[in-house]
């Protein structure tokens, strides 16, 4: 859904920004907690892109 995508998307900004701040424990428990709602992400040059694991 569309507030789901907004959601995970927001998530991955607050983690780009805790990884900037070099907050790692906090960027980790995010991808942590996506990764619990079967979201895995990956970390590409251009940016992080993400995708439902089913």
């Amino acid at each position: 859904s569309e507030s789901e995508k907004q959601e995970i998307e927001s998530k991955i900004e607050e983690r780009k920004r805790a990884k900037e701040q070099k907050d790692f424990l906090k960027a980790d428990s995010i991808r942590e907690e996506l990764l619990q709602q079967k979201i895995a992400l990956m970390d590409t040059p251009q940016g992080t892109i993400w995708e439902k694991l089913f």
